[in-house]
């Protein structure tokens, strides 16, 4: 039996294991249950002294690890296959507060050690030879590298324009996203940069992003589960609608099994405190609005989650926004069902009138915050777009997606939805 232990700041959470047949399991530690401060680690399993089976004990562990070819580079390369043993190597720094090591306490920072500086130059020659960005930081300190998702992204702290690696224990506070690399696909940073932005200016929450322009823009976002405390950066808990609900990465869109857009609502509805639960229902179906008039179909539910504070959940700020569907080789399908339907064309009145009823919503709810959003991002658009190209004289793709916009907005018209 292999066993990790899994700590919040310095106190014993539980210990995650891996027996002889791969079969994985999480129970909490006694230390932990009686702690008057402890929380689960996932609403999918609860405080108790049960041991937690294989399903839900990887449906949390396993997603706080990057995806697809990014992680498969690293399993290869670095030889750490399956969840277990990658986050055996890569646990130091996850998603939320957790911190997972074989180590009997978690690292802490030496007071001599400093930082280990990144140079653009570095991270350029990598993006030139086609390498993983995640792959190269790897080699540079392995305890750093356990961020969820198909991109290819690394935790870092970025202080005054420069990219470093913490050495000892101390938690990262940026996350940095290189172009993605992919045929047909341009300006993934700038498009990234553009739709996050605009959500912040029409009031949405979501985190500070900035970019680094360079001979290859890089994308920067600050990470909203950490907190700055007194001159001290603390880790906050957070967990995604799939870690919450017991589902598997590979189960993050609706159409492979996931979660659908009401069972998220619901979630999210049952678990909020009730002076958050009519601000929270209004952000979700923003939320979804403005992913389906930006054309973000890769929002799926693993780009909504909680973070816990003072012992409740809320949901935490918005991430991940980018128009996908400016890129045509790119599927076209949204992530979740409105009413059945997935294509934007068939979403019409009847569609949206059938999802509101599953979502137990007042006739005309969706309807009324996508107008109020879409009037938002034309109140707004057009003087970002002009920041941006002073800012940004490379980039062009703000003012597809404007016009991307407008088309989407034409084609709900034309469907009987009254923008």
């Amino acid at each position: 039996m292999k066993k990790l232990n899994v700590f919040f700041e310095d106190k014993l959470v539980g210990i995650f294991s891996q027996n002889e047949e791969m079969i994985h399991s999480f129970q909490y530690s006694m230390e932990w249950l009686k702690n008057k401060n402890s929380f689960p680690i996932s609403i999918a399993m609860p405080l108790g002294d049960s041991e937690f089976g294989n399903k839900v004990t990887l449906a949390f562990f396993e997603n706080l690890l990057p995806e697809g070819n990014v992680r498969a580079m690293l399993e290869k390369w670095h030889h750490a296959e399956g969840a277990f043993n990658t986050l055996e190597k890569y646990g130091e720094d996850c998603a939320g507060a957790l911190v997972i090591t074989a180590k009997d306490s978690p690292p802490k920072k030496k007071m001599k050690e400093k930082h280990s500086e990144i140079k653009l130059s570095d991270i350029y020659s990598a993006i030139d030879e086609s390498k993983s960005a995640v792959d190269f930081i790897a080699n540079k300190n392995p305890g750093y590298l356990s961020i969820a998702g198909a991109q290819d992204k690394f935790p870092c702290i970025y202080e005054n324009g420069k990219i470093y690696l913490p050495m000892s224990g101390e938690p990262t506070t940026h996350i940095i996203k290189t172009p993605i690399i992919m045929k047909g696909i341009k300006e993934s940073v700038y498009n990234e940069y553009f739709c996050m932005s605009l959500a912040d200016k029409i009031g949405f929450n979501v985190p500070k992003v900035s970019v680094i322009d360079g001979k290859h823009p890089l994308f920067v976002v600050e990470r909203y589960d950490r907190r700055n405390i007194e001159g001290k950066v603390v880790r906050i808990h957070q967990q995604d609608f799939c870690q919450a609900q017991g589902v598997m990465s590979s189960e993050k869109y609706e159409s492979d099994g996931g979660p659908s857009l009401a069972s998220n609502y619901n979630l999210m509805v049952n678990k909020v405190s009730a002076k958050k639960r009519v601000e929270s229902t209004f952000r979700l179906i923003d939320w979804v609005c403005f992913n389906l008039l930006i054309g973000n179909n890769d929002s799926h539910s693993k780009n909504l989650s909680f973070v816990l504070v003072d012992g409740k959940y809320d949901l935490a700020p918005f991430y991940d926004l980018i128009s996908t569907a400016i890129y045509p080789n790119l599927d076209s399908s949204f992530s979740f069902k409105i009413g059945g339907e997935v294509i934007l064309y068939k979403m019409g009145k009847k569609a949206v009138s059938l999802e509101e009823k599953m979502l137990a919503l007042k006739e005309g709810t969706i309807m009324e915050r996508m107008n109020i959003i879409y009037q938002n991002i034309l109140a707004v658009q057009d003087d970002l777009i002009q920041e941006m190209s002073k800012e940004f004289p490379k980039s062009k793709i703000q003012k597809r997606v404007k016009e991307l916009i407008l088309v989407r907005a034409k084609n709900f018209r034309r469907v009987g939805l009254n923008l």
